[in-house]
């Protein structure tokens, strides 16, 4: 219906001059509420924290002592990180912003006399607003005209319950309508608004955490409060035992690198970010970065069948009278019906498509709309009533069982089947009255999404496990999903379920996989109930009714064309308005996750296992064990060059099913046996090459002899560690022979990292060519360090030894 013909014609809307007059005033919506991360917040996050403050320091007295060289190696890294995660990081925040402009919300607006669509943030004071079932309201206003108009305030008020607005009623921006249809002209616009003073406060952006995220920034906390306590120490230890103060300077910096994983967290920032634009470029707009990693662990996905396995362009096949109906009048009643309507849904549209738009002139007293929890639908006329609904809901089951027989069996054929009926009473807002007469029932019928075997095929691959929950009767679901491939398992419909005790819902959603006549809150509580049985749900939905499903989820995916609320509530938005591209989807995240995983193992095992060993090598009083040109060459070659391939998509980790078992006991293991085969090697060779000397050259000679034959030992360990994340073994040939190009790398990484130090020893401070025997020594420990972290990780027998428990979490 035309609402707007119901306001004097003055007001019908602002001229473009009066539009033009607002926008000088700055009375416009043009506010952003910061939902990304901002450029200067990227290079701020890259550039400015602990570690970098420290590490500045440090170098400052380097630069002061002229120890340049020092210098360039020990930064070198950081700052290669640091560049690489603000180039990344900016690209991908440009790409995705071009991409969410694509599901940008606009929003009609009656100005000059007609209705235009222009961006939300054009909107000004005064323009009137056509509103509808499905909207968000995006600026507060007040109702100028309404017909049966239901909002919905619960992102306000936190009630869920429908709120009739009438004329004069005023209207907040957060809540969006359910049911009917008005205009409203907006009298607080962009800060003034109540949901931008509500998001200034409270609702300001914060940069949402993965669960892996969360592991690592955890980690690099309790790195950083270490590094603040052993720091002190080494200058402290360093002062007492008469250093130069340039040598204590290398040793805090030694320390600080290599205790604090700073390049894990800009690798995991910046594989997230790679990963949510390449899943983005598949028309799958990812609108939170932590969807990214949610992808891969989803294993349940539910869905409507309307507009997922099928096409939802619904149209009529046949209308069946019942009770005498003559087909004219039928007609003509269908007509005076949906022609009433304040908004038409897609059923109501494909009735009129079949029946015709004329009205034939008679006009409602009342509305009383459809929605999700109702099932059905009345138009009040002055003599009678006529009413749109649900078989079940709309007939009676004595006098109409004939005809709900009929609307069954045309439901096992896959149609959607809906019934008509007249009342001489009004009805009220939640029942029926008993007096009405069926007028017929109409058969309704959608097309199969013909792709959409192959994607469920595909989702089966993955092992997520699909669950159908819908609207429609469940014969209709059960047809639709069988015609569509998949196997049903149980059919429940929203009545059973809401009449079960707790543990039976839960046994009830956990073995079957269709539900139908599922009211919203159902859909919420299905979701809930999967969830604590330990099920990683998505839920893809289009309407109103599936915001608090969505909003429950896991992960909540929202079609593009479908309601403006359920897509500001997704994670995810289908720009497409298909499933097809999930999959795809689903299985990028799992790969973006597993190369979190397969760095976080590379990182953190040099990182711990080296600490570990300078914190032994203290303890015994000897020499520091390496320098910052040492240890950051070593990084680069062994660590942060595979940590590149990796999150560029050179490199592809070997499967990691758990972060705690397969990423943290790798890493503990590693630690422990690195750490004390490190500082076993070290001791030995410095005494056994010091001999009885004190003090002397002698003596810095066999210092640095046997840093050399540490750093050959860590390249070697490093190399373990890189093989065993990619499926390499090293005592099982069978494994060395089916990678070779991996055995190759992992060589050839060693060889960039041993060998400039051999031919340019004066660039490599505290580097002094070893013999053959330090060289064997090193190669040996080596060796034996790879068997024992072999035994100990493969037959859990570190848990045995520190009673971890056997569980990896």
């Amino acid at each position: 219906m035309n609402l707007i013909a119901r306001l004097p014609q003055e007001e019908r809307g602002l001229t473009s001059a009066e539009v033009a007059e607002r926008i000088a005033r700055g009375e416009t919506n043009a506010f952003k509420v910061q939902v990304g991360r901002t450029y200067w917040e990227i290079f701020r996050d890259n550039l400015f924290n602990v570690f970098n403050f420290v590490l500045a320091t440090l170098g400052a007295i380097m630069i002061f002592f002229q120890d340049y060289l020092n210098l360039l190696f020990a930064s070198f890294s950081v700052v290669l990180n640091s560049i690489l995660g603000l180039v990344q990081e900016i690209a991908a925040k440009r790409a995705l912003d071009r991409l969410a402009a694509l599901s940008m919300q606009q929003v009609k607006v009656w100005r000059d006399g007609k209705l235009s669509e222009v961006p939300l943030s054009d909107v000004v004071k005064d323009d009137l607003l056509p509103l509808e079932a499905g909207d968000k309201i995006a600026v507060d206003g007040v109702v100028l005209a309404a017909d049966s108009l239901e909002v919905n305030e619960a992102l306000l008020t936190g009630e869920s319950d429908a709120v009739l607005k009438e004329v004069g009623a005023k209207l907040y921006s957060g809540s969006f309508v359910i049911a009917g249809a008005g205009v409203m002209r907006a009298t607080a616009v962009g800060a003034e608004s109540t949901i931008n003073k509500l998001s200034a406060t409270a609702k300001a952006y914060r940069h949402p955490l993965t669960p892996t995220q969360r592991y690592i920034a955890n980690l690099v906390q309790i790195a950083v409060f270490v590094m603040l306590i052993f720091a002190p120490m080494t200058i402290i230890g360093g002062l007492v035992m008469h250093l130069p103060t340039i040598e204590i300077v290398r040793n805090a910096v030694v320390l600080v690198t290599s205790m604090v994983p700073q390049g894990l967290v800009l690798v995991t920032t910046i594989s997230l970010s790679i990963g949510a634009l390449l899943i983005s470029r598949r028309r799958t707009l990812v609108q939170r970065i932590n969807a990214v990693e949610s992808m891969a662990n989803v294993n349940v996905l539910c869905f409507d069948k309307t507009g997922t396995l099928t096409r939802n362009a619904l149209s009529v096949t046949e209308v069946i009278p019942l009770n005498g109906a003559q087909p004219e009048a039928l007609h003509s009643d269908l007509r005076r019906y949906v022609a009433n309507l304040a908004t038409q849904n897609r059923t109501a549209g494909a009735i009129a498509a079949y029946v015709g738009a004329n009205g034939g002139g008679a006009v409602k007293q009342r509305e009383i709309p459809f929605t999700s929890a109702r099932k059905w639908g009345a138009v009040i006329f002055e003599d009678e009533t006529l009413i749109l609904g649900a078989p079940e809901r709309v007939l009676d089951p004595e006098r109409d069982a004939e005809a709900l027989q009929v609307a069954l069996e045309r439901s096992k054929q896959g149609e959607r089947v809906i019934a008509f009926a007249r009342s001489p009473e009004v009805p009220t807002d939640s029942a029926l009255p008993e007096a009405r007469r069926a007028l017929a029932l109409i058969a309704m019928s959608d097309q199969i999404r013909p792709e959409v075997r192959q994607t469920i095929e595909q989702f089966r691959a993955l092992g997520v496990e699909l669950k159908v929950i819908s609207g429609d009767s469940a014969e209709t679901v059960r047809a639709i999903a069988q015609q569509a491939g998949m196997a049903v398992r149980g059919v429940y419909t929203g009545d059973q379920l809401e009449a079960m005790d707790a543990a039976a819902f839960a046994h009830a959603v956990r073995e079957a996989n269709l539900f139908a006549r599922v009211e919203p809150e159902t859909k919420r509580k299905i979701v809930r109930a999967l969830k604590a049985q330990g099920a990683y749900v998505a839920m893809v939905g289009d309407g109103v009714n599936d915001v608090p499903a969505l909003k429950e989820a896991n992960l909540a995916i929202a079609m593009n064309d479908g309601a403006q609320i359920a897509k500001d509530v997704a994670d995810l938005v289908l720009l497409d308005n298909s499933m097809t591209t999930l999959p795809h989807a689903f299985e990028r995240g799992r790969t973006i996750t597993q190369k979190i995983f397969g760095s976080t193992r590379i990182f953190l095992s040099k990182n711990f296992y080296t600490v570990l060993a300078f914190i032994f090598v203290g303890f015994m009083a000897l020499p520091f064990a390496t320098t910052p040109i040492l240890i950051s060459w070593l990084t680069f070659g062994m660590v942060n060059v595979p940590g590149i391939l990796i999150t560029f998509g050179l490199l592809r980790p070997r499967y990691l099913a758990s972060f705690a078992h397969d990423v943290m006991r790798y890493v503990l293991t590693a630690t422990v046996v690195g750490g004390l085969s490190m500082s076993m090697l070290y001791a030995a060779c410095y005494l056994l090459l010091r001999g009885d000397v004190e003090v002397g050259v002698i003596e810095l000679a066999a210092r640095d002899e046997a840093r050399s034959g540490l750093l050959v030992f860590m390249a070697l360990f490093c190399l373990v560690v890189f093989w065993n994340t990619f499926g390499v073994e090293l005592f099982k040939v069978q494994s060395l022979r089916e990678h070779p190009r991996l055995v190759a790398l992992g060589i050839g990484l060693v060889l960039l990292t041993l060998v400039p130090p051999y031919f340019l020893p004066q660039l490599f401070q505290g580097w002094s060519n070893p013999r053959f025997l330090v060289f064997a020594a090193a190669a040996l420990s080596a060796g034996v360090a790879a068997m024992v972290m072999h035994w100990l990780y493969h037959d859990r027998q570190l848990e045995k030894l520190l009673p971890l428990g056997a569980n990896g979490g």
